[in-house]
């Protein structure tokens, strides 16, 4: 009887074997989606989601993250490009950060989360910059 029909041993047959590189890509994007959570942004299928704004890729992205006293001093482009002309009458909130994702792509996103969060949102800018400019951790 022979078994023509079966996959030979270590094929597709269980799913194929992840490479170093695809098991670190895993790791860090989970790293990123559990800080940002801890930070108070969503992250989903790779790209930052918050409330009435288009959704931005993490690829290739750049955070900045601003207190709200550090922010209300000064009108930013993004400012004016997410609210018009109404960024000049904007009154920031002293008790928030401010987090700015800049995609790859020319999509910006800006997501308000409560002061208390700076760490783990400076946490989350780090590694996603990181990744933006090539910069990453050892593995632990």
């Amino acid at each position: 009887m022979a078994l023509t029909n079966r996959a030979p041993m270590g094929d597709a047959m269980f799913g194929s074997k992840k490479t170093d590189e695809e098991k670190a890509a895993k790791a860090r994007a989970n790293k990123i989606r559990t800080a940002a959570a801890a930070a108070g942004v969503t992250v989903m299928g790779g790209k930052v989601h918050s409330p009435n704004q288009e959704p931005v890729p993490l690829d290739g992205a750049r955070v900045t993250i601003e207190r709200g006293e550090e922010a209300g001093k000064r009108v930013t482009a993004t400012r004016v490009l997410l609210t018009g002309l109404f960024a000049l009458a904007l009154k920031k909130d002293m008790n928030q950060l401010f987090i700015t994702i800049e995609g790859a792509d020319g999509g910006v996103l800006l997501q308000p989360v409560p002061a208390r969060k700076e760490a783990p949102a400076r946490v989350f800018a780090t590694l996603v910059n990181g990744e933006a400019t090539g910069v990453s951790k050892p593995n632990d």
